[in-house]
């Protein structure tokens, strides 16, 4: 069982997958949570962590900044991207959902998408306690 101080999740299924994490700007920097989110992910059994060069390097998503900004927020995933090649995930997890869908455009603009799965963190963690 893993716990940090009231969270109890009961993992019951192996995640046997090579994943690396991309911490939201928002969670790091708002909300002060860096170390939980990891400490949850290296928790699953069978998976593999990969730690993602610059990791704190925004992905460009920045709550609408890929809206109003897009071409600058391309630039800015287009080098998250180089970083995510340097570890070849089979997974990215993600704790926000703008990162999420930023990172989902950089893996298809890549073509990685037949290779690259783009993940939630709860998604992952639902998973390995085998809730569906």
């Amino acid at each position: 069982m893993f716990q940090i101080k009231s969270v109890h999740l009961s993992f019951t299924k192996e995640i046997n997958k090579v994943i690396t994490y991309q911490p939201s700007c928002h969670m790091t920097n708002v909300q002060k949570r860096v170390n939980e989110p990891l400490e949850m992910l290296k928790a699953i059994p069978g998976i593999t962590y990969l730690e993602l060069p610059d990791k704190n390097m925004c992905c460009g998503s920045a709550g609408i900044y890929n809206i109003v900004h897009y071409e600058a927020s391309m630039e800015i995933l287009d080098e998250k991207m180089k970083h995510v090649e340097k570890v070849s995930p089979e997974v990215i997890v993600t704790t926000n959902p703008g990162c999420h869908l930023q990172m989902k455009v950089g893996v298809e603009k890549e073509g990685l998408t037949d290779v690259i799965e783009v993940v939630h963190i709860v998604e992952l963690l639902a998973e390995a306690c085998n809730i569906e």
